[in-house]
């Protein structure tokens, strides 16, 4: 109980009070993770060497969950040696499919007019950890290709959504016709 609550007090800070908002001028590289459905992104700039990420930065025109989860997990990152900020982002990234694995199917109410039988199913939160962490995964990869000599201003991914249900449009079930 008291660990739910330590959580909860540390997400209303991150939500009231993000940490590392904005641009890193001197970033060793920049990686853009982008929600192609809701045209939302969030880029990430980071300064690191070999072996450590010595800052990091992040930007987006997302929610505030976003925010919120991007100002958390660069706190989680900042200060941390490349290996181990990766190896938090594969953990994050585990759990964020078995989050999208754990949504319900939508319901169908057949009684309802075509267009309005299937709910709505919302993975906003998903999604936001989502971009967060696929422009962690960009900026990674940015560094890689700088390093192989491929100059670019940033990389940018597109956000996988391994939810059947996480799409924008839901697919509605036709209205079976009664046969008389």
């Amino acid at each position: 109980m008291i660990e739910d609550k330590e959580l909860q007090a540390e997400i209303g800070k991150h939500l009231m009070q993000p940490e590392n908002y904005g641009k890193l001028e001197d970033a060793s590289c920049v990686g853009v993770g982008i929600d192609h459905s809701t045209k939302s992104y969030v880029i990430m700039y980071i300064k690191r060497d070999d072996k450590n990420i010595l800052d990091v930065m992040f930007g987006t025109n997302g929610t505030q969950d976003t925010t919120t989860l991007g100002s958390i997990f660069t706190g989680m990152i900042k200060g941390e040696s490349v290996e181990s900020a990766q190896e938090i982002a594969e953990e994050l990234n585990k759990d964020l499919q078995e989050s999208y694995a754990a949504i319900p199917a939508p319901k169908v109410d057949l009684s309802k007019p075509e267009g309005e039988q299937v709910e709505h199913i919302s993975t906003e939160h998903q999604d936001s950890a989502n971009m967060v962490l696929t422009a962690f995964n960009a900026a990674m990869r940015h560094y890689e290709r700088s390093e192989g000599g491929i100059e670019e201003e940033q990389y940018e991914m597109s956000i996988v959504k391994t939810c059947p249900y996480s799409t924008t449009e839901c697919h509605f079930v036709t209205k079976a016709s009664q046969e008389d």
